[in-house]
């Protein structure tokens, strides 16, 4: 069986869950939900590139990105003052200081996004995610670099994002385990925010 986290209540997680991955629901208001929609909506987002792959998600990166061609990461614009506060209260809610969340992603997902299974980025360490929008569905598998396609629903865990919550990724969430969303419904929009990686 998968060690799961049974979180504490403050963050109100009733799915099974990997360890060191917390959720909240109603972390900002349906008011600051439409405004920061609205500020978004005014970014630059350019559609995602993996090596020759363009997918349907549109991203903008802020502090820090990552070249998949070079398999490094390079400096990016700083984040826009509107996503400061929000970076603010995100670092006061799991104790992490907001300056260490130096890279800032924001995406952009129509009708029909998915993001296949894999680990973030190796470079950076903890990450937060905002839900903003539609309502996603995030799974969870162990990561195995010779798995079989074909997946036993037993070893997959799951959680429903809601509109305005809040998540963390870090611990085995980050490391052991690979996560993915299936394609959306409706669309949706995500603000990421890491913290480096530790240096051994």
């Amino acid at each position: 069986m998968p060690r799961v986290n049974r979180a504490p209540s403050l963050f109100e997680v009733s799915a099974k869950v990997p360890d060191g991955f917390s959720y909240r629901q109603n972390f900002i208001s349906e008011a600051e939900e439409h405004e920061l929609i609205q500020e978004i909506q005014k970014l630059d987002l350019t559609p995602f590139k993996y090596y020759q792959f363009i997918g349907k998600r549109r991203t903008a990166s802020f502090g820090w990105q990552y070249e998949f061609g070079a398999s490094e990461i390079t400096t990016a614009p700083d984040p826009p003052a509107f996503l400061l506060p929000l970076r603010t209260r995100a670092g006061d809610l799991f104790n992490i200081d907001p300056n260490s969340l130096i890279q800032t992603s924001v995406i952009e997902y129509s009708i029909g996004s998915p993001i296949g299974w894999h680990r973030d980025i190796p470079h950076f360490g903890v990450a937060v995610g905002i839900s903003l929008g539609a309502a996603c569905r995030m799974r969870f598998r162990k990561y195995n670099r010779g798995r079989s396609k074909n997946l036993n629903r037993d070893e997959i865990l799951s959680i429903e994002l809601q509109p305005r919550s809040i998540y963390l990724m870090g611990g085995a969430s980050r490391e052991i385990w690979q996560h993915s969303i299936p394609p959306v419904k409706e669309l949706r929009y995500s603000v990421m925010m890491r913290t480096l990686r530790a240096k051994s």
